[in-house]
């Protein structure tokens, strides 16, 4: 016992200290008018068997117990598992996103892109008084209750904000009827997250971060180190002053205290959207071509080569989502720019005037281009994002979650909405 309770205050542990998977979270307000950052909590969450076993699941590429041929009811869903969970889009459950009945099939015994990428938050998280936080349990399979981040009376988001929310609400007759319209129910991330690896000292800060290097690393490490390596996920996540607030704002919930109080990470397979599309062709293939179009010095025929190349992939995605049939002025002068360049030859690429037209901004992307002294490009900055935004792209489809897993549980003292802040989560999942 002596050695064991050594080996732990040697290796940084805690007697009693559990270890495996574990959420931290940092909930801070941000007062949008002076853009001041305050506290409000630190805590711990918990992560539910669904969570453990989409980890564990995924790890050895077991079989996910969701159903995987929408066809084929039959197949036992508990193969490889004692315990089938049940997804949020069953009708027991939430009945959100995609129907189970209309799953997609997997070609493998897990989603490829099944993973956390997004979450949900409710009201059920406190008591009356709203500091008191409630139990949380391992068998929760969803929030106690959740709420809405988007109501929308006509169907439709507002296009500007369209893509970032999914999970909407099948209306049943097991629908809620506080529900009005439609309702969505996943928030993505603001930003991919990202994994870090640091050296961990009793008491440090928060953002301490003593990074790692491959010297470091053992049993024959150049640097050896004792102390613990602190490895942990982190999404940032943000609550923003018109989330939640139709709901709260609704008949059946005007009387309603606008405050959450629980918040869980979500694991689906995302079936995109043509809006998703558009805004990863701007990412993969816009922006590089822009590069290659607005560059002035060192010019090569693989220039225009990877040029034509692009230029060809964007018409040929934008021709197949019907992009160029919506009678946009910015996004048709944009394609027929990119036309223009996909029907040049290598080493005769008109860049002045594709520059030209590029930089209107009534008639077309209003790019604008950032050169060194040395009049090598830099960086483009446009209105591609924004054009997506406009009236005209409403019809555009969303992204849309199948096989909806809850992933962790976190309950806190009630923060209440208001329209001149922002709920910012930092959240960590610890593997230690």
């Amino acid at each position: 016992m002596e050695n064991a309770k050594r080996i732990f205050e040697q290796l940084g542990f805690e007697e009693n200290e559990s270890h495996g998977l574990k959420g931290h979270v940092r909930v801070s307000i941000k007062n949008n008018d002076t853009g001041e950052v305050s506290l409000w909590e630190e805590s711990d969450n918990i992560i539910p068997i669904s969570g453990y076993s989409f980890a564990l699941l995924k790890m050895f590429n077991l079989y996910l117990d969701s159903v995987h041929d929408p066809d084929n009811q039959m197949i036992p869903l508990d193969r490889d598992t004692t315990l089938a969970i049940p997804d949020l889009n069953n009708e027991d459950k939430m009945h959100i996103g995609i129907a189970p009945e209309e799953y997609t099939v997997m070609e493998d015994d897990n989603a490829s892109n099944h993973f956390i990428q997004g979450f949900m938050v409710g009201n059920g998280g406190s008591g009356e008084d709203g500091n008191t936080t409630k139990n949380t349990n391992y068998s929760f399979t969803m929030l106690r209750s959740p709420i809405p981040f988007q109501e929308s009376q006509g169907g439709d988001l507002d296009p500007s904000i369209a893509n970032k929310y999914l999970g909407k609400l099948r209306i049943t007759s097991s629908s809620e009827s506080s529900v009005a319209g439609s309702a969505y129910y996943i928030k993505k991330f603001e930003e991919r997250p990202k994994l870090y690896h640091s050296w961990y000292r009793d008491g440090q800060s928060w953002n301490a971060l003593e990074p790692i290097n491959a010297n470091d690393l053992g049993p024959n490490a150049v640097t050896p180190k004792s102390n613990r390596i602190e490895s942990y996920i982190q999404c940032n996540l943000a609550i923003d002053s018109s989330d939640c607030m139709a709901y709260f704002n609704s008949a059946d919930n005007s009387n309603t205290t606008p405050r959450i109080n629980e918040l869980g990470l979500v694991a689906f397979d995302t079936l995109k959207g043509t809006r998703s599309t558009l805004e990863e062709l701007h990412t993969k293939y816009v922006k590089p071509l822009l590069l290659l179009i607005f560059k002035k010095v060192n010019l090569t025929e693989d220039d225009d080569t990877r040029a034509i190349q692009y230029a060809n992939t964007i018409l040929q995605i934008t021709g197949d989502l019907g992009v160029a049939q919506m009678l946009n002025t910015k996004m048709n002068g944009f394609l027929g720019v990119v036309n223009t360049i996909a029907s040049s030859s290598v080493g005769n690429i008109d860049r002045t005037t594709a520059m030209t037209n590029l930089g209107d901004t009534e008639a077309n992307l209003g790019v604008q281009a950032f050169y060194n002294q040395n009049e090598e490009i830099q960086y483009t900055i446009d209105n591609y994002l924004n054009i997506l935004a406009e009236s005209e792209f409403n019809t555009l489809t969303v992204d849309e979650a199948q096989r909806i897993k809850l992933f962790t549980y976190y309950t806190f003292a009630a923060i209440p909405l208001e329209e001149n802040t922002t709920i910012l989560f930092d959240y960590r999942i610890y593997a230690n």
